[in-house]
């Protein structure tokens, strides 16, 4: 498929299709740009009839049915059938929308200059009163257009300005929408489309949840600051991408609170997982790096839940999370597995 569009037309879609992608928790890739791309050029009636349809019914866009709709609406367009080409193409635009503008802030800018210096030879004092009077208003005149040759000059040079920003701001986004910035761990948003996702591919396939929360962490911050704290929270980031192995997905929820994600795991398994994080995260001490004094061994409580039939994720999280209360209460330190409703 070719995108059409002008300069302006582009980057105006992309400006929507960003907050719209980051509002519904829709993961950014080059396909799912492309599909919010289409779906506000508005080219395409059916596809955004399904996306709206999507939307309405899991609240964001799952990657199994981006997929699809991208295979049913976009790649049988493209009768050549490049899927590669047509994945990239939304990023080659916003790069050729920035080299098309500078080329063209180049070449009109020496051309003003070329005459401008035409006008100052007219204008010199060697020609003085000899200047034909309609070569000094032929002069006049190109002046003017030089005049608003430079305020044009001033608007590409904007225009470039705002496509690099939007290049910038596509890359940006690609992190921000998915990734918690303190600990490098997928946020709630991916946490979502992910269950959402498996759920809608796998039907009652096994799909188990591990929630997770730092035992007196409000203590802990109040004690020794809440740089220390972060520097906890990274190395719980750490801890849990070594321990969780593919397809386990590890995610920050918000605060001292993780989730993971155990796609086609038993409740067992997902218990063992955690009781093994636990024990882990018990056993590793910590050190005041302004002070030099030790810090005592953190702990975490957990709450461990599967899936049951036709479970929503609301139910599963509240399951699990009952759990993880119900761990604090019976002492900390320790894993229980959620009842069954």
């Amino acid at each position: 498929m070719k995108f059409q569009e002008s300069s302006g037309q582009a980057a105006q879609y992309l400006r929507l299709a960003i907050p719209k992608m980051i509002k519904h928790q829709i993961i950014p890739n080059p396909l799912n740009y492309t599909l919010w791309y289409s779906y506000f050029s508005k080219t395409h009636p059916k596809l955004n009839i399904e996306l709206d349809q999507t939307l309405k019914t899991f609240g964001t866009c799952p990657q199994i049915v981006s997929e699809q709709l991208f295979i049913d609406h976009i790649i049988k367009l493209d009768q050549q059938g490049n899927v590669e080409n047509v994945q990239q193409a939304l990023f080659d635009l916003v790069g050729d929308l920035s080299k098309t503008i500078d080329q063209t802030s180049q070449s009109s800018a020496g051309h003003s200059d070329t005459l401008k210096s035409k006008i100052d030879q007219l204008n010199g004092p060697q020609n003085g009163s000899d200047v034909n009077p309609l070569l000094r208003e032929l002069a006049d005149s190109a002046q003017a257009i030089c005049d608003n040759n430079d305020q044009f000059q001033q608007q590409i040079e904007a225009a470039k300005k705002e496509i690099d920003a939007l290049k910038i701001e596509l890359q940006n986004t690609k992190t921000q929408a998915s990734t918690d910035h303190l600990t490098g761990l997928f946020n709630r948003r991916v946490f979502d489309a992910i269950f959402a996702e498996f759920s809608l591919n796998n039907g009652d396939q096994n799909i188990s949840l591990i929630m997770m929360d730092i035992d007196k962490f409000k203590v802990f911050n109040d004690t020794h600051g809440h740089s220390m704290g972060d520097q906890i929270l990274k190395h719980v980031g750490v801890l849990l991408k070594q321990e969780c192995n593919a397809p386990n997905i590890p995610v920050r929820m918000g605060g001292e609170e993780f989730a993971i994600l155990c796609p086609a795991s038993g409740l067992e398994v997902a218990r063992e997982l955690a009781q093994q994080i636990c024990d882990k995260l018990a056993k590793i001490s910590f050190v005041n790096h302004k002070s030099g004094l030790k810090i005592p061994p953190l702990t975490a409580s957990f709450g461990v839940a599967q899936r049951q039939i036709n479970e929503t994720i609301a139910n599963i999280v509240e399951r699990a999370d009952s759990a993880l209360y119900q761990a604090k209460d019976n002492g900390r330190n320790q894993v229980v597995i959620a009842k069954i409703n």
